[in-house]
Order: C-alpha cells, then structure tokens, then sequence
C-alpha cells in the first residue's frame, strides 16, 4: 500500500502554504482589477500557474511517495513551469494565445491532481477526493477555455482566476491542516485495529 503522504515534512506543508496563498492572491487580482488589461491578466494567471508548478515538483524531495508518484508530479510540474515561461518571454503574442497556453497548463497540472489522488490510495477518503476533485475542476475549466475560445477573452480570464482560487484553496488546506497529525492519528487507529 503507498505510504500515507499525510506524513509529510514541514518544509512541503511551508512551501503549500505560501504557493497556495500567493496563487489565491492572483487569483483575486484578476477578479477585482478586470479592468487591468487582459494580457496583465494572463501574466499574473501564468504567476499562479507558476506556483502551481513549483508546488507540483517540490514533491521529487518527499522521498516517503512512490517514484511513479514523484515523476508524474515532477512532470506535470515541469509542463506548468515551461507554459508560464512561455507566456513572460513572449508577452507580445496575442492575448488569446497567452490565455491558451495558461490553460494548457492548468489543464496538465490537473490530471497532474487526478493522478495523484488515484495513486495516494494509503490516504484518507475524503482527502484523495478533494484532490481529486479540485484535478476534475482544474481540467473541465480548462477545457471550456480550450473549447470555447470565442468567449469574450476576460471571461476567459476570470474562468482561469477561479482555477487558480480552487488550487490555491486546496495547496493552503494540504499544508494547514499539516496532514502530519492526521496522518499519525490514522495510524495509531490502524494499529489499534490490528491490535499492535
């Protein structure tokens, strides 16, 4: 069974804590300053994707998760990192383009979620589908922008805000809650079921 990733270290639950918030704080910027430009818009959603990326591959240092784990996660991370460059060292492309190429990169860093959630099966329930969940919302969201790029391109942009507030949400809860303590008392209740 994979090991309980809610046994994490304290510098993976500092370094969700603090990507978690700097991506809700992009996220609300574009909701509250529409008004900013939409291709300012996009560079701060790329911002977020960033975080998203950094966070996706600081779990290559948590050796306590299986190697398919770390590498999907690691890749999918790379994936969002190359997308946010992309979208800094070419700001002068259009900005339906830039929205695109955020959310492919969201799109990545959601099946990234799913995966994980569908390999963390030594976790607790309710955890594995809250991120499965928030990889289901990443991926439908995403999609619509893919789909539906005839949308007014700060709809676009506001989809992709909310993208970035639900990933956030979820990166800050995985790191308050430390998951540390629940996964001790999991544990000691497994081991009090098997009588050790």
């Amino acid at each position: 069974m994979e090991k309980n990733i809610l046994m994490q270290p304290g510098w993976l639950r500092g370094l969700e804590i603090v990507t978690g918030l700097l991506t809700m704080v992009l996220g609300v910027l574009v909701l509250v300053f529409p008004d900013w430009g939409v291709s300012t818009l996009v560079v701060l959603l790329s911002f977020g994707l960033m975080f998203a990326g950094f966070r996706s591959i600081s779990l290559v240092g948590y050796s306590d998760v299986s190697r398919g784990v770390r590498a999907v996660s690691v890749i999918t991370g790379i994936i969002s990192l190359i997308v946010a460059l992309l979208v800094f060292v070419f700001p002068g492309f259009g900005a339906l383009t830039l929205i695109i190429l955020v959310s492919s990169g969201l799109l990545v860093y959601g099946v990234g979620r799913l995966f994980l959630a569908y390999k963390l099966t030594g976790t607790i329930g309710w955890l594995r589908g809250m991120i499965a969940a928030i990889g289901v919302i990443d991926i439908i969201l995403s999609i619509v922008v893919l789909v539906l790029p005839s949308l007014a391109l700060l709809t676009l942009a506001v989809i992709l805000a909310l993208v970035l507030l639900v990933s956030g949400a979820e990166m800050i809860v995985s790191g308050v809650i430390g998951r540390t303590w629940i996964g001790a008392l999991v544990k000691a209740i497994e081991d009090e079921v098997e009588g050790k």
